[in-house]
């Protein structure tokens, strides 16, 4: 899976793949700018949607019935 990390020493975002079980050991990316292994996950918005309960993985505003059909 892919994971999305905030450098919390300089702030740049990266991403990094890694296996659920090595997520659930506790990683600890490294910042490949500054080496800082000190980063804090974030989550994107269409990470959010994609698991949603609907299944559709698509937001409420562009699906059928949504008018224009655009977000």
């Amino acid at each position: 899976m892919t994971y999305e990390y905030k450098c919390d020493s300089c702030g740049t975002v990266f991403e990094i793949n890694a296996t659920v079980a090595e997520k659930a050991r506790g990683l600890r990316p490294e910042c490949p700018i500054c080496a800082s292994p000190e980063a804090t996950q974030v989550y994107s918005s269409m990470a959010l949607f994609s698991r949603s309960r609907s299944g559709g993985g698509t937001p409420p505003c562009c699906g059928p019935g949504s008018g224009s059909g655009r977000c």
